[in-house]
């Protein structure tokens, strides 16, 4: 398994490896993330992500779980993209994501639903919460509640208050995807989606997080994936790790089926890349959808 690059990384001679071990393997782990954290904060060092990415990226190969939290938990790297300004408004949308809605919307339909109808929308994996704000203007217009969890404190800061400034009804709260099920205790979603981050845990934790978004949906619950390029997701026999970036392409259809729930629409274009993404959506229902 490759460990995760660090975005726009800077070309570094091939005698960096050995300092680079030995300083992992003269600090403990603790301290090393400790450093990361610091060094990711320091807006004057214009190779910061590089360095805070370098002094943990052994992480990645014994707890990808970890490695992905520290890093969007702090900011860091990857996370960084995720700004007010470079991520709201309908143009700035994703083209998978809007490929997302879409079949959305095509599915709520084929169900009798139209989208002006559904009430209420919860998205794990929210970040600012600029997808929420896409459907609230042009997909699930009369919606009341649009709501949104992420791990990014920083994220959820700016964009909860740049929502506010805007009078936007989407509300997006901080929390890890371990604290799912309590913070849900009670709730329940017409519509749940998912996109973009089962791939940054492994299989068991992943099931788990699709069984608990199953059990606070209402209607229906969309899923966004890697897919594999050369098979499709359904057959595979276990989940995968993309090598370049150490995240995880996993077999969701198989995940819904093991929760209960019941798939409705599926989507899978292996080879496809569109914009740097490609295309796995799964919507599902839980078992007793219709008994709501």
């Amino acid at each position: 398994m490759s460990a995760p690059v660090a975005p726009n990384a800077p070309r570094r001679p091939g005698w960096f490896a050995a300092p680079k071990r030995l300083l992992r393997a003269a600090l403990p782990l603790g301290v090393r993330l400790e450093l990361a954290r610091i060094l990711s904060r320091q807006s004057w060092l214009s190779a910061r992500n590089w360095w805070a990415h370098e002094l943990v990226s052994d992480l990645a190969y014994t707890d990808p779980n970890a490695y992905h939290r520290f890093m969007w938990g702090h900011h860091i790297g990857y996370a960084e993209t995720y700004e007010v300004a470079l991520r709201f408004g309908a143009d700035k949308i994703h083209s998978t994501r809007r490929m997302l809605f879409d079949d959305l919307s095509a599915c709520l339909t084929r169900m009798g639903i139209e989208a002006d109808a559904v009430g209420s929308a919860f998205e794990i994996g929210c970040s600012l919460g600029y997808n929420l704000r896409y459907l609230e203007e042009s997909v699930f217009r009369n919606a009341n509640v649009l709501e949104g969890c992420d791990i990014d404190a920083y994220a959820v800061e700016s964009g909860a208050a740049y929502l506010a400034s805007i009078g936007s009804r989407v509300q997006v709260f901080t929390a890890d995807i371990s604290e799912l099920a309590d913070r849900l205790r009670g709730r329940r979603y017409d519509v749940t989606f998912c996109a973009g981050v089962l791939m940054y845990l492994r299989r068991e934790d992943a099931e788990a997080v699709v069984a608990e978004i199953l059990r606070h949906t209402g209607v229906v619950a969309a899923f966004a994936g890697l897919a594999e390029p050369e098979q499709d997701n359904s057959t595979l026999p276990e989940s995968r790790v993309r090598a370049r970036d150490g995240t995880f392409v996993h077999d969701i259809d198989r995940m819904v089926l093991r929760a209960g729930g019941r798939i409705v629409q599926r989507r899978w274009e292996g080879p496809r890349n569109v914009d740097g993404n490609t295309i796995y959506f799964v919507f599902a229902q839980p078992r007793d959808a219709s008994d709501r």
